[in-house]
């Protein structure tokens, strides 16, 4: 792994257990409600969640068709949305694109890193600044969704890890 990628890669791979201990003991009826009038649910957030990682798979030359609704996928709020998909729907898209995103982190270069590519707010307008925002915007969204689980009634998000077998989403 490129020494840039490393921290950043460990964001993510963090952040990949903490999504899924967010949704532990989470059913579908409560992962669709509001905490507060205005707020995105839980299951919004989550596929907002995966969409934001598919779109660092195309960032880094390496797309992978996402599985949820377009409906999903163009949404900015909930409103927009269709019907969400069942909390284990979910995890198994969250799941899927971290193992695929981790693959990917594994492989980067120098050059690539390099390269000119959408600019972010506190970025320098590299792939290296697109990554280093991307993995901010997947805490900021990860912290909405552990307190939407509070206020939802559920206990505090874990900060416990896994085991994963090598390979299986940065392990």
């Amino acid at each position: 792994m490129h020494p840039s990628v490393t921290p950043l890669a460990a964001v993510f791979r963090l952040n990949t257990e903490l999504l899924l201990n967010c949704l532990d003991g989470l059913d579908d009826t409560s992962a669709q409600q509001r905490g507060t009038p205005g707020t995105n649910s839980v299951a919004f957030l989550v596929a907002h969640l995966v969409e934001s990682r598919h779109f660092i798979a195309t960032v880094l030359g390496a797309p992978l068709p996402s599985p949820l609704p377009r409906a999903l996928a163009n949404a900015r709020s909930l409103e927009d949305a269709g019907e969400m998909l069942p909390v284990g729907e979910l995890a198994g898209a969250w799941e899927a694109i971290s193992a695929h995103l981790a693959v990917q982190l594994e492989r980067i270069d120098t050059a690539q890193l390099a390269q000119q590519g959408q600019r972010f707010p506190g970025s320098d307008g590299t792939v290296l600044g697109a990554l280093a925002f991307l993995a901010q915007h997947d805490s900021y969204h990860l912290g909405q969704v552990a307190l939407l689980r509070r206020q939802l009634g559920f206990p505090a998000m874990g900060y416990g890890l896994r085991p994963r077998e090598p390979g299986r989403l940065g392990a």
